[in-house]
């Protein structure tokens, strides 16, 4: 019996995910009310969920396939989680902070958002681990062993402050770009976000993993082998925050405008 290439059945897996994260989403549209935050933190969960099974997926089509594949894999990810949700979930924590930041949302709404993120990845873990035990590929085989020790190794490869530093250019060029050169239109949106994703996470993957995004961290290196929790917090939560919020006092003028029981309000006026 032939076996299957790693590279093709990460995919396989990942389309699975999509598959199923779609029908959660199309579920929590139809019993949950429209415009409610518990549509939103379920969304949220369901999301990052998909991001999270993705990026382990990836690991199998690095190892397989190269650093170029890597990269034309996760764009493929992030357009179909593009296309997936609507635009009130991210599975990005460091956008939930952003929000809080300007005053869209307020504190608790940022907070249960970020829980739901965080809950969404961790989720991930367990469902890759049962689902990779049925070795669809020799690749997939030998990481469900090493899955089974409930061990990983870190994504920081650097020093503590190589790794701070690291992920909090990473963030910033992430959010600058969002907010100064992302285009009009959905498609282009997507494409453009996935784009510039993509192109930080390849550059600095040898880093850190480049994951700019708290909830992505804690899903796929939190507790790792030689990783003490206070390095981890430092550089994959304290770092990419503390980023976000000094763009965000530089380039806004004036406060931000207050809210109560996470209702939108408008923005604060920014540069």
């Amino acid at each position: 019996m032939a076996v299957l290439p790693g590279g093709y059945g990460a995919v396989l897996f990942a389309l699975l995910a999509t598959l199923l994260c779609a029908v959660a989403r199309r579920l929590i549209g139809k019993f949950l009310p429209a415009g409610g935050c518990a549509r939103r933190y379920a969304g949220e969960v369901v999301c990052t969920f998909q991001l999270v099974t993705g990026m382990l997926e990836g690991d199998v089509v690095m190892e397989e396939n190269g650093l170029v594949a890597y990269m034309v894999y996760l764009w493929f990810l992030f357009v179909l989680l593009g296309f997936t949700f609507d635009d009130d979930c991210s599975a990005n924590l460091g956008l939930a902070w952003q929000a809080w930041l300007r005053g869209d949302i307020d504190a608790t709404d940022a907070i249960s958002t970020s829980v739901a993120q965080v809950l969404g990845g961790q989720l991930a873990f367990p469902y890759a681990k049962r689902l990779w035990r049925t070795a669809p590929t020799a690749r997939h085989g030998i990481k469900w062993q090493v899955m089974i020790q409930e061990q990983c190794s870190s994504a920081l490869q650097a020093s503590l402050q190589g790794g701070i530093v690291a992920e909090a250019l990473a963030t910033l060029v992430y959010f600058a770009a969002r907010r100064h050169l992302m285009p009009r239109g959905k498609m282009r949106s997507i494409a453009f976000d996935s784009t510039v994703q993509v192109v930080i996470i390849a550059l600095g993957l040898e880093w850190t993993g480049m994951m700019f995004n708290p909830a992505l961290a804690a899903a796929l290196t939190f507790n790792c082998r030689n990783h003490p929790v206070g390095e981890h917090l430092m550089v994959y939560w304290v770092s990419p925050l503390a980023t976000i919020a000094l763009l965000h006092a530089v380039t806004t003028r004036g406060p931000a405008i207050p809210v109560t029981n996470g209702t939108k309000k408008e923005e604060a006026k920014s540069l």
